[in-house]
């Protein structure tokens, strides 16, 4: 059966293609669009992952609209006095403060005390050449892609825009590739930092380590209740705002495939239906010698299957091209689009599913061909 169905498929080629290109195309974007999503949870896991379950973020704000404006940062700076309250919180063990800049479009800018990368889970981090500046330096450590997209080297500098001026900054580190989240990052001593952008002993946010695990609602309620303004979430809480940015994420994949994969169905229903209108008097000579229904229906979908294979397996071979070309081209080598083992089965077996379903109807016109009336119709 598999021989006279590529034969078939073979003869009307032209056929063959317009459902192949619908399943094609339908496959692809549910790839591209979802190896987005899979970097990004990729990237959110690797960023989190180091970090103590008991941290507490607080800033001015959490409003992830705000975040994520066109001008880059929207959010307030705590000032100093902010800092300090925070400081005085009982039950807390350690105060980071963190100056947090939008810097290259992609990149992001981190000034903190070099004495608690711990708190980051930074501590064993690898370095491509170069090394960790103290507290006193004037100086950066720079994620691979920064550096590999500004082509620079331990020794030369930077120019960072400050709230004045722009800073020339030593590059002094710069970590191996495959960091992760810390790819994309700058990270200045805390002084230097706050020198450039004037914060005057503020920050962008702080992370609280408490004295036990114990106390991180209680310190949690307390910053949300006395502070200035300030909210406080827990590691938990951070994990759930992330969750929900790549949910909607994911929900705009799933939009966009089940419109592409809608589009595909009908196409795949037409042209096999076609197919079978085209085949009445065959289908009708096969039932007239003998061949029982699910001869008829094995070989209607037997084409369907054909073609969903092939279209689906090149589809992810074409969309890992894409995907390169993404990383590469668009978002500076980094690999923000990431298409896993999952993604790719799940693809072609959706693919398949999907062609198989929408060969049901054809292949159900065909099982109910009256043979006699096929073969005097001559159709």
């Amino acid at each position: 059966m598999i021989d006279l169905a590529l034969k078939d498929l073979r003869e009307h080629n032209v056929r063959t293609f317009l459902t192949a290109l619908g399943i094609f195309i339908a496959i692809t974007a549910i790839v591209s669009l979802g190896s987005i999503s899979a970097g990004l949870n990729e990237l959110v896991t690797s960023s989190t992952a180091s970090i103590g379950s008991d941290t507490i973020f607080v800033m001015k704000t959490f409003d992830l609209s705000e975040m994520m404006g066109p001008g880059g940062y929207q959010i307030e700076d705590m000032n100093k006095e902010d800092v300090e309250f925070l400081r005085t919180l009982p039950g807390v063990k350690r105060v980071v403060p963190i100056i947090s800049r939008q810097f290259g479009g992609f990149f992001e800018v981190d000034a903190l005390d070099m004495d608690a990368i711990g708190i980051w889970g930074m501590q064993d981090i690898e370095f491509k050449e170069g090394s960790w500046p103290d507290n006193e330096d004037e100086g950066a450590v720079l994620g691979y892609l920064v550096a590999n997209t500004m082509d620079v080297v331990v020794g030369d500098y930077i120019v960072l825009p400050g709230s004045e001026k722009k800073h020339e900054v030593d590059v002094m580190g710069i970590f191996e590739e495959g960091s992760g989240a810390y790819d994309l990052v700058v990270l200045l001593p805390y002084e230097y930092g706050d020198e450039i952008y004037e914060t005057e002993g503020g920050a962008t946010q702080v992370m609280i380590e408490p004295m036990d695990v114990s106390l991180v609602q209680e310190i949690k309620d307390t910053i949300e209740e006395e502070g200035d303004d300030l909210d406080a979430m827990t590691m938990e809480d951070a994990l759930a705002m992330m969750e929900e940015a790549t949910g909607t994420l994911n929900i705009m994949t799933f939009g966009i495939g089940f419109v592409a994969s809608l589009v595909a169905a009908i196409g795949i229903i037409i042209t096999m239906y076609t197919s079978v209108l085209e085949r009445r008097r065959q289908i009708g000579i096969m039932k007239a010698v003998g061949a029982v229904r699910r001869v008829i229906l094995q070989q209607i979908l037997e084409e369907g299957l054909i073609i969903s294979v092939v279209s689906s397996v090149l589809a992810v071979v074409v969309s890992l091209f894409f995907v390169e070309m993404l990383n590469n081209v668009l978002l500076g080598g980094s690999n923000l689009a990431l298409i896993t083992p999952v993604l790719a089965i799940g693809a072609v077996t959706y693919g398949i599913l999907l062609t198989v379903m929408a060969s049901m109807y054809p292949a159900w016109v065909a099982v109910k061909t009256d043979p006699i009336k096929a073969i005097r119709e001559g159709m």
